[in-house]
């Protein structure tokens, strides 16, 4: 039998990262297991450049509302352990789930396809192809009523 004692789950906020936490809570449940939320400040993406520190407001910010979020699973009765790192957020994501040895990574992605995934990319399909342990990727449901919607409509393209 799976055991899943340790998930990880990458918290970016987004609905498609909520709905991802919504699974990976169900799934750890039965074996009274732990999540690991994990929200990553890409100094880069954040308009900071490398050389600047990141003050300690920004991750005071981040810190209460992931420790908002971990209350809220506490008091349905789950074992979270919410963390902010500083870095590339594939980079620390890969790293926190080797240093903790999990079981799962439970990821949120966007949905994004055609010209948007080209140009953006994927952080959840790169974790993927990298991660040493397996990885459940989860769209927000209401993404992907849009996406479908889109397709029905012609609106998609192919590449």
């Amino acid at each position: 039998m799976f055991s899943l004692q340790t998930v990880l789950v990458p918290i970016d906020f987004s609905p498609s990262a909520l709905a991802a936490l919504r699974h990976a809570v169900e799934l750890v449940r039965p074996q009274n297991g732990t999540v690991l939320l994990l929200h990553v400040v890409n100094p880069a993406a954040n308009g900071i450049s490398e050389a600047e520190a990141i003050g300690g407001r920004i991750l005071a910010r981040f810190e209460h509302r992931l420790e908002n979020l971990a209350n809220g699973l506490r008091a349905e009765g789950g074992n979270v352990e919410p963390s902010v790192l500083i870095g590339s957020v594939e980079d620390e994501i890969l790293a926190m789930a080797n240093r903790r040895g999990v079981d799962l990574i439970v990821i949120g992605t966007h949905g994004r396809s055609g010209w948007g995934h080209h140009l953006l990319g994927s952080t959840a399909e790169r974790i993927v192809r990298r991660a040493d342990c397996p990885v459940l990727t989860v769209k927000d449901e209401l993404a992907a009523q849009r996406l479908e919607i889109e397709v029905e409509e012609g609106k998609e393209t192919s590449e």
